[in-house]
């Protein structure tokens, strides 16, 4: 049998750089990939990563005529009636998935990975004591089995890997069902008119909804995001169209897909395990952005697992606890606070959030900005007692509804209450369940994005 330090499922961004991180490291990986190189990243064609975050996490950049597509700085948010833009200054890098994966993989092979295509997970190969030592996978109608210290789920949504795991095997193997994603339609337009034509973006978070540059001076992406389902997007589209006056445009094409929206998983490793990427539902809560939150994961873990190879021992989901403690730490904590708020502050009319843009009530440049950059909404006590005035100003007037300002409210206190949950989140494996039970409890109580989201 084969013997690997190291089985990574999954050969798009998460898996290329944990790959990396590991081959240069001097530690044996293979990564495993189910789709042909030539159908790998293929599910959309432009996405974007902050400029800032390529030297951040030490990956290639893209080059011209190849995976690049554009670069812009800046952009603003409206409120649901087009108005009250706030200012982002971000700087970001516009690529083809397809080709820029395909970077990744060279990237992670240059350091010594193997990557082998058309090779799907099937099962997991466990020892005598029931603890995880390999997989068995199966290419061009053969099984094979690699035996390995480690093994890695970077599938995505479908999680093939984690959901194969015993129930208490020490990672959740939930599936991320239709009501745990965010469906987002993609249209690639042409605009008519040259004085429409954009090199930053815009975007309307009512209607969870955005304008983006596509590469071409002509061209843009209108892109919408919904719970539920793709009909359910093209529903508030329209309705975005009727209240949003756009440039007109002709549609070059239309792409779809889903990204995780809901809390990842209390414990990213178990005995020989770990999980990453959207398999870990380690997205942005503010955008559902995956590609660079899931990095901060794998670099730590990248550091953990780079020390346990190089000692003897198996390792145990007690040794690999650290990777837990060190991410929630480092950006699992703001998450859990950005998405319990927000299942809260979304709850609004039209009139309300154009309300909320206007007298800068969490619809603010410092709560975009914070979102934007995966830290914690935090606000200081005479922002929280302005906002409160005006919250009563606009009741008494008319212009809010009291369940709304509750739902606000509740929303701005399970923010912080969840980042004092996961500020006591164990360092040590043994204090995992007492804790559970009381993260169980919370997010209960929070409910999800789906069941509170009213437009």
């Amino acid at each position: 049998m084969e013997q690997f330090d190291v089985v990574i499922v999954g050969a798009a961004t998460a898996g290329s750089y944990f790959a990396r991180k590991l081959a240069e490291k001097g530690h044996s990986v293979l990564v495993i990939e189910k789709l042909s190189k030539d159908l790998l990243g293929r599910r959309l064609d432009i996405f974007h990563v902050a400029k800032s975050d390529f030297a951040r996490f030490g990956i290639p950049l893209p080059e011209a005529d190849d995976d690049f597509a554009f670069e812009f700085t800046g952009g603003r948010t409206f409120s649901a009636f087009d108005r009250y833009p706030k200012i982002n200054n971000y700087h970001v890098v516009g690529m083809h998935m397809h080709r820029y994966i395909a970077r990744l993989n060279s990237w992670a092979r240059e350091a010594g990975a193997e990557i082998r295509y058309g090779a799907a997970f099937a099962d997991f190969i466990y020892d005598a004591e029931a603890r995880i030592c390999g997989v068995v996978y199966e290419q061009n109608g053969e099984r094979h089995e690699v035996a390995a210290r480690l093994v890695t789920d970077c599938t995505g949504i479908p999680s093939v890997a984690r959901r194969k795991l015993p129930d208490g095997y020490g990672v959740e193997n939930f599936e991320i069902s239709d009501t745990d994603k965010f469906y987002v339609t993609l249209r690639y337009v042409v605009y008519r008119d040259t004085k429409d034509y954009i090199t930053t973006t815009r975007g309307w978070t009512y209607y969870k909804t955005w304008e983006a540059p596509e590469g071409s001076a002509d061209s843009a992406i209108l892109g919408v995001g919904a719970n539920f389902s793709y009909d359910e997007g093209e529903k508030v589209f329209a309705a975005f169209e009727k209240a949003v006056k756009l440039p007109r445009y002709s549609v070059k094409r239309i792409e779809r897909g889903t990204t995780p929206y809901r809390r990842p998983p209390y414990s990213f490793v178990a005995d020989g395990f770990l999980v990453s990427g959207d398999a870990a539902c380690l997205t942005k809560p503010s955008a559902g952005e995956g590609v660079t939150a899931s990095m901060v994961q794998l670099e730590i873990a990248a550091e953990e697992i780079d020390r346990l190879l190089s000692e003897d021992g198996y390792l145990t989901r007690a040794r690999l606890w650290p990777i837990n403690k060190k991410y929630v730490e480092a950006q699992g904590k703001a998450f859990a606070g950005q998405l319990a708020t927000l299942i809260g502050a979304m709850s609004s009319t039209a009139k309300e959030n154009d309300f909320f843009f206007q007298h800068d009530v969490i619809f603010s440049n410092k709560t975009f900005a914070a979102l934007g950059n995966g830290e914690p909404l935090t606000f200081t006590t005479g922002e929280l007692l302005r906002m409160a005035a005006i919250m009563i100003g606009g009741v008494l007037t008319g212009k809010l509804r009291v369940s709304t300002i509750r739902s606000l409210l509740s929303g701005m206190k399970n923010g912080s209450r969840a980042e004092a949950l996961y500020a006591e989140y164990p360092a040590e494996e043994a204090a995992c369940n007492a804790w559970v039970k009381r993260a169980d409890a919370f997010w209960k109580e929070c409910g999800s994005m789906a069941e509170n989201t009213v437009n």
